[in-house]
């Protein structure tokens, strides 16, 4: 799979069309940056792999109702942003604290 991105617009619009294969090739380019963002917001590897996959998910099913001229680089971090602030504070109602390597912080 090519990870070259010129013909972006065209996929985006496929996409929104709802060619799986185009919003598969879109998520495929963009998920190695989505892994680490999410991992840098979030500090545990495994919780980020399932921001991404949520953030995938919902990017795949708020498709229609994306801005019709964004790039989907900004879209898909927006969705990942609210995903992980959306896991953070999940966290912290539950009083689970982590640490930064991912683990949970033992208050006693």
């Amino acid at each position: 799979m090519s990870t070259d991105m010129g013909d972006e617009p065209s996929l985006l619009a496929a996409a929104r069309a709802g060619d799986e294969q185009a919003f598969g090739r879109l998520a495929a380019h963009h998920r190695p940056g989505l892994e680490l963002y999410c991992r840098l917001m979030l500090g545990c590897p495994r919780e980020a792999h399932e921001a991404v996959h949520e953030t995938l998910l919902r990017g795949w099913r708020d498709l229609p109702r994306s801005a019709p001229f964004a790039p989907a680089r900004i879209w898909l971090y927006r969705l990942a942003t609210d995903v992980c602030l959306e896991d953070r504070a999940e966290a912290d109602e539950s009083g689970r604290r982590r640490r930064f390597d991912g683990t949970e912080a033992d208050d006693r």
